[in-house]
């Protein structure tokens, strides 16, 4: 080849190249990308449009009022009676892998009533690649305070298989 067919080569190429650059970034817009909720980094946003980037606050589940749960605690077993009077809101949840074996699920419920609740107790469904469930990840705290903010990690997930999670339910309970 020619000295002045090479630069003429590396000019086409650098401007296809480039072209090919700018329309891949104005279309990266325009074409959604699947989404199948698969982590792929250290620490990523769960995305279930249903539970939390459309939801504001948790509806009230259909539970029948009066449901006892007895909560352990250091000094024994509180008992605690569900109620559906609390109005919460999840304001973000994320997965934060520690290994390929362990991680946790961390967010934020923002408490909206003027009242303190006694208990809540988080639960998340989790998945493998194949979306099949294979477990629960719990989060609970007690007297969570009026207008604040709960900023809840759950017990360690310790599955080499576990993928993404999804909302499960919410318990609101009383004590006594």
């Amino acid at each position: 080849m020619s000295g002045h067919t090479m630069p003429g080569i590396v000019s086409i190429t650098v401007i296809c190249c480039i072209s090919l650059l700018l329309l891949s970034a104005v279309t990266a817009d325009l074409i959604p990308l699947p989404s199948f909720g698969i982590p792929t980094q250290d620490t990523v946003p769960v995305y279930d449009a249903a539970q939390y980037q459309t939801q504001t606050s948790v509806e009230k589940e259909d539970v029948m009022p009066g449901m006892t749960m007895y909560v352990q605690r250091p000094y024994g077993y509180i008992k605690s009676t569900q109620t559906n009077q609390a109005n919460l809101s999840i304001v973000k949840t994320e997965i934060e892998r520690y290994s390929k074996s362990k991680a946790v699920i961390k967010g934020e419920l923002r408490n909206l009533d003027d009242k303190t609740i006694d208990l809540v107790v988080l639960t998340f469904n989790l998945y493998n690649a194949d979306g099949d469930q294979i477990g629960n990840a719990y989060a609970s705290v007690d007297y969570l305070a009026p207008k604040s903010t709960w900023k809840f990690v759950t017990d360690p997930i310790e599955r080499s298989d576990f993928q993404f999670e999804q909302y499960g339910s919410i318990y609101v309970g009383v004590f006594g």
